[in-house]
């Protein structure tokens, strides 16, 4: 038997380069500061890990967990959209529970017949997932153009109606990764309208949106009602739960999520019953978020200060726990990248997201105060 097409490539996760990278500089004996991965290195929040080891503690016996998801976890999705969306969603026909959002990201385009020519449309500069599911599963894509001065969204009146024809997905990622860029209710009411008109799906991916910085940013929750929307929310980085696997999908549109539900019933996705009574904590608090955010913008002021003082221009960064920078004299993002790892510092250039984030970097902040501090140190020693 053949590989699949996308395997036979031999193609890495682009994310997972550079931080092999960073592992083999450091047991060549480098001290090496690692800024590639968006994995929060500080405390999940205490309930959770109190609950969920209070219920696998309870548990004599095991059970196969609910494949939609057990009822009181989707009831405390439904009350944190109803108090802060002040919406009101039914846990058992609008939501589901996913083992945090990358997987039920990838697993979406399987959900439609793609036999009609319809295509996946993704940012060009964006989360590897979406091209990789896209790959994967034999469904044709397309990118659409970003650049700061489009804000790094796809400008949506320079796609004409026929191109609009053959749009199936289009994936919107707001707080954007890896620039931070946030749409506004304006952009999320268009893209509605274009869906609307054009018959196809939104999938806004949402995983940044309770890390910010100022106002909160907008959700496709706060944009006019629709069915033409799928939304994905994880835990993993508002609660600091990446290893805990564990979000939700949303929908107004039940015959979606039901098929959905019936989809992701055969292939073993339901998250394991004590992590959601972990996760019922998480979901029902909305102040740790915040003060997870009071002292990631503590470490955010000491990185931009030590890149500013060298003449990095950083853009957005009003949520998530990204910085994504340039600088005026250097175009390319390997270049960038040379000077940080002649001081030991790793991080991701933008081009491993996509052509346009070329002459870009992201460094990720959501390590310790010692390794910002230290980190800033190195900075400040940089010739550029």
């Amino acid at each position: 038997m053949k590989l699949n097409p996308y395997l036979s490539q031999q193609r890495e996760y682009l994310l997972f380069v550079y931080d092999e990278k960073a592992k083999q500089m450091k047991a060549a004996g480098v001290d090496v500061i690692n800024l590639t991965i968006g994995d929060p290195l500080d405390e999940t929040f205490p309930k959770v890990r109190e609950k969920t080891l209070e219920a696998l503690q309870g548990m004599r016996s095991s059970a196969y967990p609910k494949s939609r998801g057990e009822t009181n976890y989707l009831n405390s999705v439904a009350g944190w959209i109803k108090r802060n969306h002040n919406l009101d969603f039914n846990p058992a026909t609008e939501i589901l529970s996913c083992n945090g959002s990358k997987e039920a990201i990838f697993h979406a385009a399987m959900l439609f017949d793609w036999s009609d020519g319809k295509e996946i449309f993704i940012p060009s500069l964006s989360y590897p997932v979406y091209e990789a599911s896209a790959s994967l599963h034999g469904v044709p894509y397309r990118y659409l153009p970003l650049s700061e001065e489009t804000n790094f969204f796809p400008d949506l009146e320079a796609i004409s109606d026929k191109d609009w024809q053959k749009c199936g997905m289009f994936w919107i990622n707001s707080p954007h990764n890896p620039t931070t860029a946030i749409a506004d209710v304006a952009y999320f009411n268009k893209l509605i309208d274009l869906a609307e008109k054009h018959d196809f799906i939104i999938c806004a991916d949402e995983c940044y949106n309770d890390i910010y910085y100022k106002e909160r940013p907008p959700s496709i929750l706060d944009a006019k009602n629709s069915d033409k929307w799928l939304l994905f929310r994880s835990l993993s980085k508002r609660s600091h739960m990446t290893g805990y696997r564990c979000g939700a999908i949303i929908s107004r549109n039940k015959t979606l999520i039901s098929a959905l539900a019936r989809m992701r019933a055969p292939m073993g996705q339901g998250t394991p019953s004590f992590i959601q009574t972990g996760a019922v904590e998480a979901w029902n608090d909305d102040r740790h978020p915040m003060e997870f955010a009071k002292y990631y913008k503590e470490r955010q002021d000491i990185l931009r200060a030590a890149l500013e003082s060298k003449g990095f221009k950083i853009f957005g960064g009003d949520a998530s726990f990204y910085l994504w920078f340039s600088h005026p004299k250097i175009k390319k993002s390997e270049e960038i990248l040379e000077l940080f790892l002649e001081q030991g510092i790793v991080m991701t250039p933008g081009s491993a997201f996509g052509p346009d984030g070329e002459g870009f970097v992201r460094l990720v902040f959501c390590v310790t105060d010692e390794v910002c501090r230290k980190t800033a140190e190195r900075i400040r020693n940089i010739k550029c």
